[in-house]
């Protein structure tokens, strides 16, 4: 029996040419097991800011991010710490992810974040969003924690690193997002 595949969709919470975040994402899409197909999505700059005004006949942007987030398994977040807060880039697209309320484009979703920040590695950024997006329907993938401090010499742009501790804890938080799409595949349907 072959394993099925999944569609994992991440997104990056920095705008930095740099950004260690986005590196990890990098990484991810390299060494994601064979069933996980990672498509790095780097538009979500381009949505406005969330605005209920704006669902009844939302812009095009937003219809494509909510077409790209109901059409996915699974959803990556790369989710920098700004002030112990999510970055407002992530959270303005995981706003828009979680509208409208009659139909969350959430909801079904598999999620994770890994982080890369100063001291803290991004702790308080995910605390706030993990027990957040349960209530909305998606599936928090809350363990291993990855939450990397002071990255900017042990990764590469491009998301190469020699460091087997940041490969390990990209890779563990990976296979937990496998086990939880087979744990919800294997769900009685309603």
């Amino acid at each position: 029996m072959t394993n099925p595949t999944y569609r994992c969709i991440a997104i990056s919470g920095s705008m930095r040419a740099a950004s260690t975040n986005t590196a990890l994402l990098r990484l991810a899409q390299r060494i994601a097991p064979p069933e996980l197909q990672i498509e790095i999505i780097d538009w979500i700059d381009q949505l406005p800011w969330a605005n209920p005004d704006l669902e009844p006949n939302p812009p095009e942007i937003v219809q494509r991010w909510w077409n790209e987030v109901r059409a996915t398994d699974a959803l990556l977040v790369a989710l920098p710490e700004f002030n112990w807060s999510p970055a407002p880039l992530a959270k303005n697209a995981i706003d828009w992810a979680t509208r409208p309320p009659e139909d969350r484009t959430i909801a079904g979703t598999v999620v994770a974040f890994v982080s890369s920040a100063g001291r803290s590695g991004g702790v308080k950024a995910q605390e706030n969003l993990t027990l957040i997006l349960p209530f909305m329907g998606a599936t928090m993938v809350a363990e291993p924690v990855v939450t990397l401090s002071f990255l900017g010499d042990r990764i590469a742009p491009d998301g190469t690193t020699e460091d087997q501790a940041i490969i390990d804890a990209v890779s563990g938080k990976l296979a937990a997002m496998v086990a939880a799409l087979r744990e919800r595949d294997a769900q009685p349907a309603e």
